[in-house]
């Protein structure tokens, strides 16, 4: 009895000891985490629907969640063969045309009331059969479908959201991503001539810049609209979950394309009001998007070009100008210029947020797509935009005039905002 007790005993000393090893660095990890984790920020009101702040993750579960992507990624590249990795790498646009495919020929939407067999979806859309069930087959390979009884494809989340009209929908971006001029551009960028000459990649590939090549283009435009108004539900969580606003102040998002983000930030601050700067064309549909929400008494809209010799007189009554998803698109000369034209006409102490793909700042996953979209700045718009540092903002900001500090406002996104107060 006495040998039996004595064997209970070291075993629970041994289990207390491995829970204690276990348990200790967890505590401390999660510690740390809570730790040194920003403060979030809560707006003045959160609307029973509709709002996307609940999907935005605690800053500690945020960061172990990168953490571990970043770790699994890394020890899933390092278990794979080199030649293996050239081969992933060389026909990841496969990948591309799978999702694309799928999209632009309306068959996700032909499952969207209910799981069909492929030659079923086939004949929803009038494509040939046997071609659109290897389609769906790669699709499910990718995730993009799950089978289901019978022989039938469901959708999965992924491909719910390339769905035409869902909140947070990816289908125009899909579309206008993986379209053929715009990989006509990367093909301009890899080829080798744009590196040459030193030009931009949409250019040497159509003659033209990607804006005025969009603009003569109004199917294109709104695509392209659209493709940004895609991350405007996530984007806008962040925003909303990082950085406060003035209660009582104004509100302007120059170059706001259909006024997504501002209508959330003004469903966030009931007392708020706004407006949003873009080109004649796009500020005529933002003027929807207020009136749908019942927004038109605290949020109009103003066309312009914010290239011009100067932005409207209207715009000096802004607390706050939000640059979402716009430096990055120009060189340096052009990101000074539409910044002076915002302190031309902002009045003193005004913030000037800049959210973008800030350099630096965030864990390998995050950083190596921020390269791949620097990338895109290189094949899609004029010859120097880019994704900058933090350091790289805040030098645009004095060569502008912008004599301020730039304080960084990490998110719990790949997004960053880069703020300043106008002199």
């Amino acid at each position: 009895f006495r040998s039996i007790r004595t064997t209970a005993c070291d075993a629970l000393v041994m289990a207390r000891a491995c829970l204690t090893f276990v348990v200790v660095p967890i505590a401390a990890l999660v510690g740390y985490l809570v730790g040194t984790s920003p403060t979030a920020v809560a707006p003045p009101r959160v609307p029973a629907e509709g709002s996307p702040i609940g999907g935005v993750p605690p800053w500690p579960v945020f960061r172990a969640a990168v953490a571990l992507n970043d770790l699994f990624r890394a020890a899933a590249e390092a278990t794979t063969l080199p030649k293996v990795r050239v081969i992933d790498l060389a026909t990841a646009y496969w990948h591309s045309q799978v999702i694309y495919g799928l999209t632009k020929n309306g068959l996700f939407e032909a499952l969207r009331a209910e799981p069909l067999t492929c030659s079923a979806a086939a004949a929803v859309v009038a494509l040939n059969a046997p071609f659109v069930c290897r389609l769906m087959a790669a699709g499910a390979s990718l995730g993009l479908l799950e089978g289901v009884e019978s022989g039938k494809w469901s959708l999965t989340p992924v491909s719910e959201l390339l769905l035409e009209g869902v909140e947070g929908s990816q289908k125009d971006f899909v579309e206008m991503i993986v379209a053929p001029y715009n990989t006509q551009s990367w093909a301009a960028l890899g080829g080798g001539e744009a590196l040459r000459e030193g030009r931009s990649a949409f250019e040497v590939a159509h003659g033209e810049r990607f804006w005025d090549y969009v603009t003569a283009r109004p199917a294109l435009e709104k695509q392209f609209d659209g493709a940004m108004t895609s991350f405007t539900t996530a984007a806008a969580a962040s925003i909303l979950s990082s950085y406060a606003f003035p209660p009582n102040g104004t509100i302007c998002d120059v170059g706001g394309s259909e006024g997504g983000t501002l209508r959330m930030l003004l469903q966030h601050y009931p007392d708020a009001a706004g407006i949003v700067f873009d080109r004649p064309t796009v500020a005529a549909r933002a003027a929807a998007t207020f009136g749908a929400a019942h927004l038109g008494a605290r949020a109009r809209s103003l066309g312009g070009d914010f290239l011009g010799e100067a932005l409207p007189s209207e715009l000096s009554r802004c607390n706050v100008f939000v640059l979402k998803h716009i430096l990055h698109d120009w060189d340096d000369a052009s990101s000074v210029k539409i910044l002076q034209n915002i302190a031309a006409v902002g009045k003193r102490g005004a913030k000037v947020a800049v959210v973008e793909h800030v350099l630096g700042v965030s864990g390998a996953g995050m950083e190596r797509a921020k390269r791949m979209m620097d990338l895109n700045m290189l094949a899609s718009c004029p010859a120097g935009a880019k994704e900058r540092t933090v350091a790289e903002y805040e030098a645009l900001f004095r060569l502008a005039g912008i004599t301020g500090k730039a304080k960084l406002h990490p998110m719990r996104d790949i997004l960053s905002l880069v703020e300043v107060a106008l002199p």
